[in-house]
């Protein structure tokens, strides 16, 4: 049968085009449960010790969480066991003896300001004391003859320090409004550098650090109630403004709602749907839009359309406006609402753990908060309340999208 015949008998046919049946089956059913994740979402997180400074005085937290952001690329752990092979009256056994940890590779992007570029500053200047000397200065660092002095300046690792520069590094996997973390426990850095130079070519160049770590601790969560510390910070240029398309995955868990967005529009309620008028159904063979171009049947689809008003309108966020006219944004609800809702004991629960988790709280963590006493708890909601009293923009806009988002 030719190609044509194959055309032609198709267009009797109820179906026209057809998936992988297996392929749909294990990636694409249950809101796509079993596809691969991809590797550009991802966030990062960098924990100094605090004798590494603070925000006045060391770039490494006051660019703390842009350091996340400037990451270009992660190695996730690898583990390596070693296993031995015993005989066992002449069995053969295989007994594990130890684990190693595999260095993780972190690249950052080498940015103009230097953020990146003064985190590994700061690392080599907290631990090896040659960055700290000065040559020709009192000491006279690096003197040709400077073993014979009767002081001799301190170098390499004579530095007084005791505390690692890093607590932690945690590594985030982030996945249909889910998270996954890998934490780096004491994490030293093995190796770093500075990428190189060129007159040629116009690669961007990048700074690198291998880490070594102790051990591993899995934790996971979701972005809606314990998001990434720094995630989604409108303070590193973050979009917090909701889409105006709706969301097509809330039909898995909670119930759609058929009236937001251009998805709705497309796929609507019984005969209301753009779709099932474009392409009817098994019970309905006629309304095939296939057999029925010739008719007009596309040109009234688009009238429907257009008359019924069911087109996206323009992002109001797209508009170029001044800042004298730029109105306040609406999600974000009035500081008594929020405040009210943390008073609330059912609703604090959830909302004040994600406050927390935003860094809202200096050396309060999620697990501090909900291993505390309940006098303990009130005293950090009294300073949650206090900091959105008095203008806390950030803390308002998670509070508001937690709130929204039906907590």
């Amino acid at each position: 049968m030719s190609l044509k015949d194959l055309f032609l008998n198709n267009l009797q046919s109820a179906n026209h085009l057809r998936d992988a049946r297996h392929a749909h089956q294990i990636y694409t059913q249950s809101n796509f449960a079993f596809a691969p994740k991809t590797k550009h979402m991802y966030h990062v997180r960098f924990e100094p010790n605090r004798e590494v400074g603070n925000n006045a005085d060391s770039n490494t937290f006051r660019f703390q969480k842009e350091l996340g952001i400037l990451v270009k690329s992660a190695d996730l752990p690898s583990f390596r066991a070693s296993v031995e092979n015993k005989q066992q009256y002449n069995r053969k056994k295989n007994v594990q003896t130890r684990v190693d940890y595999q260095d993780c590779r972190i690249a950052f992007h080498d940015d103009n300001t230097g953020v990146t570029r003064a985190l590994l500053e700061e690392y080599y200047r907290y631990y090896f004391d040659d960055a700290n000397r000065t040559v020709g200065g009192n000491e006279a660092a690096y003197g040709p003859r400077d073993k014979y002095f009767g002081r001799v300046p301190n170098y390499g690792l004579n530095n007084d320090k005791k505390n690692p520069f890093f607590d932690y590094i945690t590594i985030y996997q982030l996945s249909r409004r889910d998270w996954v973390a890998y934490t780096l426990v004491n994490p030293l850095l093995t190796s770093w550098d500075h990428g190189s130079v060129a007159s040629s070519g116009s690669e961007f160049n990048e700074n690198t650090i291998s880490v070594a770590y102790e051990a591993v601790q899995y934790s996971s969560g979701t972005t809606s109630f314990e998001p990434p510390v720094g995630f989604a910070d409108a303070a590193t240029g973050y979009d917090v403004t909701p889409s105006p398309l709706g969301y097509l995955d809330n039909a898995m868990t909670s119930g759609f709602d058929g009236s937001k967005g251009l998805i709705p529009a497309l796929i609507g309620l019984g005969t209301s749907s753009l779709l099932r008028k474009a392409f009817g159904n098994q019970n309905n063979k006629d309304k095939n839009i296939l057999k029925q171009v010739a008719t007009g049947v596309i040109g009234g689809l688009v009238t429907s359309v257009l008359s019924s008003n069911k087109l996206p309108v323009s992002d109001s966020q797209n508009i170029q406006t001044s800042s004298t006219s730029r109105s306040a944004d609406t999600t974000v609800l009035s500081i008594s609402a929020i405040n009210s809702q943390l008073a609330n004991p059912a609703v604090s629960n959830v909302l004040v753990p994600a406050l927390i988790n935003s860094g809202a709280l200096p050396n309060v963590t999620v697990n501090t908060y909900n291993s505390s006493t309940a006098s303990q708890k009130a005293s950090y909601v009294s300073q949650l309340t206090t900091k959105i009293s008095s203008g806390d923009q950030k803390l308002a806009q998670i509070a508001s999208n937690a709130i929204n988002g039906g907590i």
